[in-house]
């Protein structure tokens, strides 16, 4: 998968987007960050698919830039 974009989220909201997603049958991975939170990170999407992901999250992801 090649990274697009990504959203973080604190642990405790971690499981029930995890299980939103699953329902939507979207493809993403997941990653724990030093702060204490977590980083869903997806690849390009359709527009109908991203509109999905972005009712979920609340808000537009964040564009993945590699360092």
């Amino acid at each position: 998968m090649k990274p697009s974009f990504y959203y973080v989220v604190p642990w405790r909201e971690a499981t029930d987007i995890r299980r939103r997603l699953d329902e939507v049958r979207v493809t993403y991975a997941v990653t724990s960050l030093p702060t204490g939170e977590v980083a869903f990170v997806f690849p390009d999407l359709p527009v109908r698919l991203y509109g999905r992901v972005r009712e979920i999250f609340g808000r537009d992801g964040k564009p993945y830039k590699p360092y």
